[in-house]
């Protein structure tokens, strides 16, 4: 399912992540989020906002370290703490070490595996639940949370519809109605005839190139 396709009244829960995890989550470079326990009950397809927690030096440095994913994080002074910065749909759920899926970014015990990560335009402002498991947003946060991430999937949607357009009208795919399938026009944007005897179309512009083929060949 993508953004632009996500159903806007899904259920969102709430998940903690210490900084800088969070922002890693965030800007799409962890797919994972480690809980203590697995959740309660069927989360696959469900929606969960990464609420983030104080900053935590140690997995800065394991972050930026050869036996981490080698990613580098901003100060902890530019990240945000205490709100929400993302919504994400959670697309398997693991329990190490038996996991079908395997990244630097997974320790367990439990992984949700995410996709469709939206970075929220703004933190929306949170006190972070319980660090092992989901938790329910309180109903102003959940009603902030969704009108930041709806309008992230509305921007989203514009942009894909702007971009088949402009792909339907520089010939990027098939038209769309039966007189665009039947007329085929030139560079020069003059409709073509088809040739009776080789079968190719041919522009009669003055302008263009003549057609040649064996009717239009003197001996």
């Amino acid at each position: 399912m993508s953004t632009c396709d996500a159903p806007m009244r899904v259920p969102i829960l709430g998940v903690t992540q210490p900084q800088p995890l969070a922002w890693a989550v965030q800007v799409r470079n962890a797919p994972v989020l480690n809980l203590h326990a697995p959740p309660a009950g069927d989360v696959l397809d469900s929606y969960v906002a990464v609420c983030a927690a104080e900053h935590m030096p140690e997995f800065a440095v394991w972050m930026a370290s050869w036996h981490g994913p080698g990613v580098s994080a901003p100060r902890a002074d530019e990240l945000p703490a205490g709100a929400v910065v993302a919504v994400g749909r959670v697309a398997a759920v693991s329990l190490y070490p038996d996991a079908d899926r395997q990244s630097r970014w997974y320790s367990g015990p439990a992984g949700l595996w995410l996709e469709d990560v939206v970075a929220l335009p703004e933190p929306v402002a949170c006190h972070p639940g319980p660090a092992d498991t989901l938790w329910e947003l309180p109903a102003p946060v959940l009603a902030r949370v969704r009108l930041g991430f709806g309008a992230v999937a509305q921007a989203d949607k514009a942009r894909w519809d702007s971009y088949e357009a402009r792909a339907a009208r520089s010939g990027g795919r098939e038209p769309a109605t039966l007189r665009e399938r039947v007329l085929r026009k030139c560079a020069c944007r003059r409709a073509m005839t088809p040739c009776r005897t080789c079968r190719t179309w041919r522009c009669t512009a003055p302008g263009c190139p003549p057609h040649a083929c064996a009717a239009w060949v003197s001996p």
